[in-house]
């Protein structure tokens, strides 16, 4: 297949387009179009340019015809960024089951990550024991749990005050 005889399977085949419409797509008029896809037509450099760059082809293969007819993406691997930055097995597991979660319930999480290193920055820094920072923990569970959870928490208290009394 000649390079003519590519542009001309591109457009109508794969495309699906007039030559009209594929011509303004790479800022040319119907003319030129239809010129670059008669046999033996010169194609020039910066036509294959733009049509490579309007449709993100493979110079290569609207050149010569060598596979692959489009641009491979370059790829992202989680793994692999994990790794090159001195991750562990369990930090890459952690992400992986981080973004297995519900969308709503990693949302929920960002904010109270965000929430809680704002108000980190804005506290002078303080040490607390672990006895503290377990209390905090809790006290900021009930604060958002429903009502229902302090209701039980205010009939539990009542309970141990009646027992202790």
């Amino acid at each position: 297949m000649t390079v003519n005889e590519r542009i001309k399977y591109f457009r109508k085949n794969v495309l699906k387009l007039n030559q009209t419409d594929f011509a303004q797509s790479i800022g040319m008029k119907q003319r030129g179009a239809s010129g670059m896809e008669q046999n033996g037509a010169t194609v020039t450099d910066r036509a294959i340019k733009s049509i490579c760059m309007a449709f993100n082809l493979n110079e290569d293969w609207l050149r010569n015809g060598t596979e692959p007819m489009y641009i491979q993406a370059p790829t992202f691997s989680l793994d692999k960024f994990i790794k090159d930055h001195g991750g562990t097995d369990l930090e890459l597991e952690a992400m992986k089951a981080y973004f297995e979660l519900d969308p709503d319930i990693r949302k929920m999480l960002v904010k109270h990550f965000k929430e809680r290193l704002t108000a980190s920055r804005e506290e002078p820094a303080t040490q607390m024991t672990v006895e503290e920072a377990e209390a905090e923990y809790i006290k900021s569970r009930f604060s958002s749990a429903p009502k229902t959870m302090s209701f039980a928490s205010n009939t539990i208290n009542e309970d141990i005050k009646k027992k202790n009394a």
